[in-house]
């Protein structure tokens, strides 16, 4: 028998990841698992939102709601923590979630009749799905779960095709304590290969601390980037190289993505 060949697409590459750090430690396996270099760079860091009353009455009337709404994995982990505290299921409800990574998320946790968008895995790709359309969906009771000041577009486009929303703000968001140029120096480098950014706070917050640590050439740094929203804030913000976009924020696409980079084929 031959031997197989394990080619290692990203020996020598060093790779910036800017999610928050439970969710990086898989893809930075995925990376180094392929012979590169993963440096965890979070520029967001979750935690579970305080206010405990506001959201445990929705909650305790989850049984009112034909639909519940799904943002991200992080609503998921911390939503169904509450409901599961508040001895409640979803079993009433058509469950949407806005990305594969969330549906999987459901899944794991005994949700696994989930529909989710084919191919736009935002808000706006939700919208297009049948079962949210306004013949459907009037005077529906939504429930939309997901982060302290998410965007409001999903809401408001659903209250205008007549259903009733509310909301259950599970986890807040915040700039976690890092330093980015103590992160590279441990790492012996001064500029990764590339970087991802998968969530426009995450840019934002990586060009706030680019600003405050002087450090300017990590705006020539190419960066892969999740969607267009997020493509267009790289150009707005001064980075020099055209975003590398991915639709889908799976390891297995950024891993896909990266290896096509590498070998040029992008």
């Amino acid at each position: 028998t031959g031997l197989r060949i394990m080619v290692k697409h990203l020996k020598g590459y060093t790779v910036m990841v800017s999610r928050p750090h439970d969710q990086a430690v898989s893809l930075c396996d995925r990376i180094e698992a392929e012979g590169g270099v993963a440096i965890l760079a979070p520029m967001i860091a979750i935690r579970p939102i305080s206010d405990r009353e506001r959201c445990g009455a929705v909650i305790d009337r989850l049984d009112e709601y034909s639909i519940v709404v799904f943002i991200s994995r992080n609503a998921v982990a911390f939503g169904i923590e509450k409901v599961e505290q508040r001895k409640k299921n979803l079993n009433g409800a058509t469950i949407y979630a806005v990305g594969v990574g969330t549906a999987v998320e459901l899944k794991e946790r005994g949700y696994p009749d989930v529909a989710t968008p084919r191919r736009e895995f935002t808000s706006e790709g939700l919208l297009q799905l049948n079962g949210l359309q306004e013949d459907v969906i009037r005077d529906a009771k939504v429930l939309i779960i997901r982060g302290a000041g998410g965007r409001e577009h999903l809401g408001k486009t659903l209250v205008g095709r007549g259903a009733e929303v509310d909301y259950c703000e599970v986890y807040e968001r915040f700039v976690p304590d890092i330093c980015i140029a103590d992160t590279l120096s441990a790492a012996g480098i001064s500029v990764p290969d590339i970087g991802i950014l998968t969530s426009v706070e995450g840019v934002t917050n990586f060009v706030d601390k680019i600003d405050d640590e002087g450090l300017d050439l990590l705006f020539d740094m190419p960066l892969l980037v999740v969607g267009s929203r997020i493509a267009n804030e790289v150009a707005n913000l001064g980075f020099t190289n055209p975003p590398i976009i991915v639709d889908n924020p799976s390891d297995d696409r950024i891993i896909d993505t990266l290896t096509r980079w590498v070998m040029d084929e992008i």
